[in-house]
């Protein structure tokens, strides 16, 4: 987990919420999935978009990014295909919900996850820049991921980290000192999250628009 996410936020109000220097040119995303470009934060009031799924800088070819969606926060430090990226590019991954499946024998049922307010939020993330063969520098990001808080737990062991606005230039910042970092992996988000069911147009990348938030018609799990 995560391995799909929204970004469907007006482009004004994401630019007020992340302090860019620019407006962003961003068309609504309802199921970004991995492989597939999306914004990410680099440096305060810098929006760029890059490929989700970690090419480490010394990869031999691009094949290893669908491996590397998601970096596990305990192992940081310890993993080579993170190590480096972790104390020098960290990123923000801007994402307003995500979805989770959960599954109940045969059944695998997706939830989509959001802030009670619905306001834009940002994830920790780390990018590299890699160097293809043909001599195109591809830009690419994983998202950080922790154990799950008493609210996720009832979907998944796991969940996002969440850095909240008062913290984001903390995990921008240009140091090399990572265990001031840790407390930021923590379980949690900055506001309530809320659940719900939805109809499993998410699970096919095919569909990238609002019939992926579509209340599921028939309640297979009442967990949330």
């Amino acid at each position: 987990m995560c391995g799909r996410y929204t970004l469907k936020t007006d482009a004004k109000q994401i630019q007020a919420e992340l302090g860019l220097d620019e407006l962003p040119s961003l068309a609504p995303r309802y199921n970004i999935a991995p492989t597939q470009a999306a914004p990410i934060v680099t440096a305060p009031g810098k929006l760029t978009l890059a490929q989700w799924g970690l090419i480490p800088h010394w990869a031999p070819d691009a094949t290893i990014a669908g491996r590397l969606i998601n970096a596990r926060a305990d192992s940081l430090e310890e993993k080579p295909a993170f190590r480096e990226a972790f104390k020098r590019r960290r990123c923000l991954v801007v994402a307003d919900g995500f979805y989770e499946w959960q599954h109940h024998g045969k059944v695998s049922q997706p939830f989509f996850i959001h802030q009670a307010s619905d306001r834009p939020f940002t994830l920790a993330g780390l990018y590299e820049l890699w160097h293809a063969p043909n001599g195109l520098e591809v830009t690419s990001f994983t998202i950080v991921t922790t154990a799950a808080d008493p609210f996720m737990s009832k979907l998944h062991d796991r969940m996002p980290v969440f850095v909240a606005p008062e913290q984001r230039a903390r995990w921008l910042a240009a140091t090399e000192d990572v265990a001031a970092l840790k407390p930021l992996l923590a379980p949690g988000s900055p506001e309530p999250l809320a659940a719900y069911e939805v109809e499993r147009h998410v699970n096919s990348v095919a569909f990238d628009d609002a019939r992926c938030l579509e209340p599921a018609k028939q309640v297979q799990l009442s967990l949330l």
